[in-house]
C-alpha cells in the first residue's frame, strides 16, 4: 500500500489531465431553457403578456395569516364567478330530486338514472351508485365524478355503456371512474355537466358560437351575470346539500374527480366549498395561461377578469389544508409540462405554509388525455385513512 503522501502526489498529478480534458471538450452544456408552449408575432406576444397579467389582487401572501387570506380570496372568487348572484337570484328556489329505479346489474353495486330540478326549469340528470353490501350503520365515502366534453360523459363514468363501441371507448382509457369507485366501496354520483352532456346542452342556432353548446352557454351566462363554471358548481353543491344528508354516505369523505372540463370544475368546487376533503382534478389543473399568453381552457372555462383575482396556484390554494392531487399525461398536448410543473412547485409552498406540505401532489400519467386510477387511488386511500 502507498503512503499517504504518495497518494496525495498522485491524486495532484491528475488535476492538469483533468483541466485539459475540460478544455479541450470545450464549454460545458448549460442548463436547456423549457421550451416556449407555442409563438405569438412579436406585437402580439406583447400585447398577450401586458392585458393578461392582471392586478392579481388575491395572490398568495405568506405574510398574511392563512385563514384570513383564504376567506377574503374564497368570498372574492364566489363574487368574480356569478355564484353570489346565483345565490341571491336561487335563494328561494327548493331543489327537487327524483330518485330512478335501481337497475339490476352483475355489479356489486346497483345502478339508478335520477335527476335534481338545481333551478326553475333546469333538470340536471345523474346515476346513483350504490354498493350492494351498503348499510347505514357504516357510511361510506362518496365519489362525485363531473364529466368534461362528452356528450355521454355521465353515462361514461358510470360504465352505463350505450353500445359496444362507446365501452370499449371508454374502458381502454379507463374512464368508467364512477364505476371503479362504487366497486371499491364508494357510493357515487355521477353528474351530466350542464353545457356539455347531451342532457343539459345550450343550442347553438345558426351556429352564432361556432357551433359549440359550451360556448353558446357561457355567451348566454355572460348576459346573465353568471358564468357557465358559477352554474356547474351550483348544480354540484345542490347534488351535495342532498347526498351529505343520505343515511349511506359519510360526509366527511366526499372525494371528488374529473378529467379535463370535469377536472376544470372538480378544481373550482373543491375551491369554493369546503365540503369537498379531497380534490383530484385530471388532466385540468394549470395556470390560466402559458407564459407566452396562451389560454390553455376551453372558452367554457373562462371567469372573466380572474387574473384580476389571482391564477390557478390561489384556486388551488383555497384547496388547502384539504387534499389535492393533480394528474397529468406526459403526451397531452393540450398542456405544457414546465408550467404545470412550475404550478405544482408553488402549491407546494402555499400548502407548507397551511401547514399541510403533503396534502398536496403532482403526478404525471404516462399517456395522453384521460384518467390515470393507478395514480388516484392510493393518494385517495390514504387521504380518507386520516379522516376515518
Amino acid at each position: 500500500m502507498l503512503p499517504a503522501t504518495a497518494m496525495c502526489y498522485i491524486k495532484m498529478a491528475r488535476i492538469p489531465a483533468i483541466l485539459s480534458f475540460i478544455l479541450l471538450s470545450g464549454p460545458l452544456p448549460a442548463q436547456e431553457s423549457p421550451k416556449p408552449f407555442l409563438t405569438y408575432p412579436g406585437p402580439v406576444g406583447d400585447y398577450l403578456k401586458r392585458i393578461q397579467q392582471g392586478r392579481q389582487a388575491h395572490s398568495f401572501d405568506a405574510s398574511v395569516r392563512f385563514g384570513q387570506w383564504q376567506e377574503k380570496a374564497r368570498g372574492a372568487l364566489v363574487e368574480l364567478t356569478g355564484l353570489r348572484q346565483m345565490e341571491k337570484d336561487l335563494g328561494g328556489f327548493t331543489p327537487k330530486i327524483r330518485l330512478g329505479q335501481a337497475e339490476k346489474t352483475n355489479e356489486s353495486f346497483t345502478r339508478a338514472l335520477c335527476s335534481i330540478e338545481t333551478e326553475p326549469g333546469m333538470v340536471i340528470p345523474f346515476y346513483l351508485l350504490i354498493p350492494k353490501d351498503a348499510n347505514p350503520a357504516q357510511p361510506l365515502p362518496l365519489l362525485l365524478c363531473p364529466h368534461g366534453h362528452d356528450k355521454l360523459g355521465l353515462h361514461s363514468y358510470a360504465g352505463a355503456f350505450k353500445d359496444e363501441t362507446h365501452r370499449k371507448t371508454v374502458l381502454e382509457k379507463e374512464g368508467d371512474i364512477g364505476a371503479q369507485a362504487s366497486r371499491r366501496g364508494f357510493v357515487v354520483i355521477a353528474p351530466a355537466t350542464r353545457g356539455l352532456a347531451e342532457e343539459v346542452l345550450v343550442p347553438d342556432p345558426k351556429g352564432r358560437h361556432g357551433n359549440r353548446p359550451c360556448r353558446a352557454q357561457l355567451i348566454h351566462c355572460l348576459l346573465g351575470g353568471r358564468t357557465a363554471i358559477a352554474e356547474r358548481v351550483w348544480d354540484i353543491q345542490r347534488l351535495l346539500d342532498w347526498a351529505e344528508k343520505h343515511p349511506l354516505i359519510d360526509p366527511k369523505r366526499i372525494v371528488m374527480t374529473g378529467n379535463s372540463g370535469g377536472g376544470v370544475l372538480t378544481a373550482y368546487t373543491a375551491a369554493i366549498d369546503t365540503r369537498i376533503k379531497v380534490a383530484i382534478p385530471s388532466c385540468s389543473f394549470t395556470s390560466v395561461t402559458s407564459k407566452e399568453g396562451f389560454i390553455f381552457h376551453c372558452d367554457c372555462c373562462l371567469v372573466p377578469k380572474l387574473r384580476n383575482w389571482g391564477d390557478w396556484k390561489e384556486l388551488g390554494g383555497l384547496v388547502a389544508p384539504r387534499h389535492l392531487l393533480i394528474v397529468h399525461g406526459v403526451s397531452d398536448e393540450l398542456h405544457h409540462r414546465p408550467t404545470v410543473d412550475k404550478l405544482g412547485g408553488q402549491l407546494k409552498n402555499i400548502f407548507k405554509a397551511a401547514g399541510t406540505p403533503n396534502n398536496t401532489e403532482l403526478e404525471w400519467g404516462n399517456s395522453g388525455h384521460r384518467f390515470y386510477p393507478s395514480l388516484m387511488w392510493p393518494f385517495i386511500e390514504k387521504a380518507l385513512a386520516k379522516k376515518k
